[in-house]
């Protein structure tokens, strides 16, 4: 479905690249997570998929790129939009229109799309993602969680084979990050979607993903295989995955109830009663 062939990418005004000598590939059907420290190119790399890279930024890039068979470079970000749907970071910086409906439709007219197929494509993805009460709802007044599923039901109604998303949970509370994360978790296994997100807050989605690419910056190599295989070897981790790599558990563990069967052979040690009045008191420590 995606095809890397020693990617280089610069931006303007800079002397070294950003991705230098990119080469994989991503199956059909998969869900991919890229991760890497801050300014490694993950959301660069993301918008290599549609060709905002380097349509819109500019810049010097060679290699090649291929999604389900077009070149991104070749045909720009609007002969991708209906092979790859890109959410950004905030929802409401790709909002056209203020009614979520109108919003839906809004990509299906600039197609030329046929009012019945429209309306058609709409109810399904009003369906899909479980949105049909916000229908009539203006934008302005959803939560952010409504907003990033309504941004992801928009580029869904071109019906794309790859989404991407850039931090896609980064501004949401931990509830409304889950609800967004059911809904991809969904289109990928009950559509095939194809899905390559970025995503700092690594504990909310890696027991979800097939594959994770660690891009380590101007230095280094880019590691590309199962999540377990990744964060055995990086430092960036989730808190229970260092916890895990810390105290020696394997396989490791991904998920809190994973974790649990390690916890629950742990034994602690307590100091005896000698060793405890030996720990010297801070002034401001009560007498007990």
């Amino acid at each position: 479905m995606i095809h890397f062939e020693e990617l280089t990418y610069r931006y303007p005004s800079t002397e070294e690249p950003i991705l230098r000598d990119l080469a994989f590939d991503i199956e059909e059907g998969e869900f991919l997570l890229v991760i890497g420290p801050s300014g490694a190119g993950k959301s660069t790399l993301l918008r290599c998929l549609n060709g905002l890279v380097p349509h819109f930024y500019g810049g010097a890039i060679s290699g090649r790129v291929r999604v389900a068979g077009r070149d991104p470079v070749a045909v720009g970000p609007g002969g991708m939009a209906d092979t790859v749907g890109f959410v950004l970071q905030d929802p409401e910086a790709q909002f056209v229109v203020d009614r979520v409906e109108d919003e839906l439709a809004f990509a299906l007219e600039n197609h030329g799309v046929e009012p019945m197929v429209m309306r058609k494509r709409v109810e399904e993805v009003l369906d899909q993602l479980n949105i049909a009460h916000l229908r009539h709802r203006s934008v302005s007044t959803l939560s952010g969680g409504e907003r990033q599923r309504v941004a992801i039901a928009a580029v869904m109604t071109l019906q794309p084979r790859v989404l991407v998303l850039d931090e896609p949970t980064s501004q949401l509370d931990p509830q409304a990050a889950d609800e967004v994360l059911d809904t991809l978790v969904k289109l990928n296994q009950d559509m095939g979607l194809t899905i390559e997100l970025s995503e700092h807050r690594l504990e909310r989605v890696v027991q979800y993903v097939d594959r994770i690419l660690y891009l380590p910056g101007h230095s280094g190599t880019a590691i590309l295989d199962e999540p377990r295989v990744v964060l055995d070897e990086v430092d960036l981790a989730p808190p229970l995955v260092k916890l895990a790599k810390e105290l020696g558990w394997s396989p490791l563990p991904l998920t809190i109830k994973q974790g649990r069967r390690f916890a629950r052979q742990l034994t602690l040690e307590t100091a005896g009663d000698e060793a405890l009045h030996s720990v010297p008191r801070l002034a401001h420590d009560p007498p007990w």
